[in-house]
């Protein structure tokens, strides 16, 4: 069994409805497609001790251009770990591949194609057209540049390869099941296999020495099948091929295996200079005499006498996998290609910040055969709403086309700001005390005079006073029946208490929203951070908050335990404060996780808890539109504490009155 390296991280998510035994829908997952990016661009970036950039393709190739590399998109599982593998060959071509060496060899061949060989190619093409002194004329020296080139690159490619290869999979042990992967997908096919050891690819021509030169660290290789392949096995050296220092050193290697090349193949000899043409190049970039194909033509050695024949469809099947070959070889791996609309998915997802994160693990649940322990599910973290974000259409909850929010209603929120900003003006104050005739502290030099009298009190100190530094998450629930006066007047205080905020130096902000999501094929709790003061101008209260609505259903403390590591702990410096405004019990469900009743409250209470712990103040307000209150006060109470408060949608700028007197208390 094929066991990936990635098995031991990667989680299994199958696309199997687990009460139905149904295919689930085949929605698209752009949190999995960032969070794969994410880990390759990790592991390239580890690998290599570079910060080298890691994207998708909206064409069908996966390359490096000498700055990023470039995957194609659409990776499944099983191809997780190729794709890693190929990702760091080509983060590894970045580090250590020099390409203005290949640039300059195609820019200014004549300086860099040694004479000697481009005077052999000359005369063979044209007999006797190159003087003692290797003098051409330009169209015949031009014929030779167009022969040499494309073969020489390639050959550089397959030598620079194996050179840093080498490298990585002897400085990075750890990665080499990806390495293994890669090799094993693009030159340890069984097609590959049955191929060399064929009687295909045995005639000494240009294709029969490029698959077998391309497939020469194969266990099945035949050094036997072609005239010099035991020649350039010897000058590859591969088990010294650390040797190798630079790109320009593998330039020379491959200027030697092509001069091997050259002298094993035997060409007919032209009868006039008509036959020039017959060293073209071919749309393959092998010339026309070199036999035209995976089978070859000329005479069969002995060895190849004694190989096994494919079949048909074997042949089909090679010819396959060695045009996948070139393509690696050239750079090249077409695969499928990511639509630009998919790419902008990525691109606002990754912006955001948006990831998921395992919760209610553990938690107790009914079923049918009793209680028992949910293994969890994942909860997506957006750790920053933009623009981008909401314009991409990815989420419901932050979306423009949500009406939820008006302009009416961010108006009357920063309005009501400004007023409790200008309260909160005092909080930049500070009053300084000082006291003097003390017998510890700084020296009062007033009183060094009288230190001759035996006076010891003439020591000072001065007392500052002023407000704590304040750190207020407020935690919205954006469930559906919050919809309507509910929804307007909470945003209306989220708003205001983060304009007033913006008025002071020292009272920081944040603004996140609870809802539902369907991530791929499954509903997920969701947590969006709209705003952060300490990153975010007041600005975009405007240009994002009317995009933000109520579409969720309640997941609460699953919600709470994904950001709890982003809840600031009180210190003895400063004060943490947690508001909650919601409108009824925690509920939540998919395939993983039935969320609802006791054990829900049970686990939004111990979240509840361990803010507390870590020193936070958590305020909670159950907001309603009706006169009466709910029948869920006592499951309010029991999440949130007694000190858990009901209030009416008519009363929440009294609500932001009594929030700014607690902002006022030293």
């Amino acid at each position: 069994m094929n066991i990936q390296s990635s098995n031991f991280w990667i989680n299994d998510d199958s696309n199997i409805d687990v009460l139905t035994g149904e295919l689930l829908g085949s929605g698209k997952d752009y949190h999995k497609i960032t969070a794969t990016l994410r880990a390759i661009s990790n592991f390239v970036n580890i690998v290599t001790g570079e910060n080298i950039p890691v994207t998708y393709s909206t064409k069908d190739e996966s390359y490096t251009d000498g700055e990023m590399v470039v995957l194609s998109s659409n990776i499944k599982d099983k191809d997780f770990d190729p794709t890693v593998g190929l990702a760091l060959h080509e983060g590894s071509h970045i580090k250590l591949t020099d390409f203005d060496v290949l640039k300059n060899l195609v820019i200014n061949p004549y300086g860099r194609i040694p004479k000697h060989i481009l005077h052999t190619i000359a005369n063979r093409l044209v007999p006797g057209c190159a003087n003692a002194n290797g003098e051409m004329s330009a169209a015949v020296e031009a014929d030779a540049i167009n022969y040499i080139l494309p073969k020489v690159k390639n050959l550089l490619n397959i030598v620079e390869d194996r050179r840093i290869d080498n490298f990585i999979y002897k400085s990075a042990p750890g990665y080499r099941g990806y390495y293994q992967a890669m090799y094993d997908k693009y030159f340890n096919s069984a097609a590959i296999d049955k191929g060399l050891i064929s009687n295909e690819c045995r005639t000494e021509d240009w294709n029969s020495y490029m698959f077998r030169l391309c497939n020469i660290t194969n266990p099945n290789r035949d050094l036997n099948a072609l005239r010099g392949l035991k020649q350039i096995w010897k000058v590859l050296d591969l088990k010294n091929i650390s040797r190798l220092k630079t790109t320009g050193a593998a330039l020379n290697i491959a200027f030697d295996i092509f001069e091997i090349i050259e002298s094993n193949i035997e060409y007919k000899k032209p009868e006039d200079n008509d036959e020039l043409g017959d060293a073209e190049e071919t749309k393959d970039g092998n010339s026309s005499r070199d036999g035209g194909g995976v089978e070859g033509d000329g005479d069969e050695s002995s060895a190849a006498n004694k190989a096994p024949e494919l079949s048909s469809h074997e042949k089909t099947r090679l010819g396959k996998a060695i045009e996948k070959q070139k393509e690696f070889v050239d750079g090249n791996i077409k695969k499928s290609k990511m639509s630009k609309k998919d790419k902008r998915m990525v691109e606002a997802t990754k912006s955001s910040g948006a990831h998921t994160k395992q919760v209610g693990a553990g938690l107790i649940q009914s079923s049918w055969h009793g209680n028992i322990k949910s293994k969890g599910t994942s909860c997506l973290v957006v750790k920053n709403v933009t623009k981008q974000l909401i314009d991409a259409g990815l989420y419901n909850t932050a979306n423009i086309h949500n009406r939820d929010t008006t302009q009416e209603t961010i108006a009357d929120g920063l309005r009501l700001g400004r007023q409790l900003g200008r309260k909160l003006q005092v909080r930049n104050d500070e009053n300084s005390l000082k006291y003097n005739r003390l017998r510890k502290g700084n020296i009062d030099k007033r009183m060094i005079a009288s230190l001759g009298f035996g006076n010891e009190q003439v020591f000072s100190q001065i007392f500052i006073d002023k407000f704590k530094p304040m750190d207020l998450h407020i935690s919205i629930d954006a469930s559906g029946s919050m919809h309507g006066s509910k929804w307007r007047e909470s945003q209306k205080l989220a708003i205001a208490i983060a304009m007033a905020g913006s008025m002071v130096q020292n009272l920081n902000v944040v603004i996140s929203y609870r809802a539902t999501e369907h991530i791929g094929n499954k509903l997920t709790p969701a947590i969006f951070v709209a705003y952060d003061s300490k990153k975010d101008k007041i600005s975009k209260i405007r240009t994002v908050f009317g995009s933000i609505g109520c579409p969720g259903t309640t997941p609460e403390g699953l919600c709470f335990e994904a950001i709890a590591s982003s809840i600031i702990p009180a210190t003895s410096d400063t004060e943490s404060y947690f508001l909650n405004i919601s409108d009824g019990a925690p509920y939540f469900e998919n395939s993983e996780l039935r969320y609802w009743g006791k054990f829900a409250v049970n686990h939004t209470r111990e979240q509840i808890k361990k803010m507390k712990a870590n020193g936070v103040k958590v305020l909670s307000y159950f907001i309603t539109s009706d006169t009466g209150y709910s029948s869920n006060k006592v499951d309010f109470n029991r999440m949130y504490g007694s000190d858990a408060e009901y209030i009416n949608t008519n009363k929440v700028n009294q609500l932001a009155k009594s929030l700014n007197n607690k902002f006022l208390i030293k």
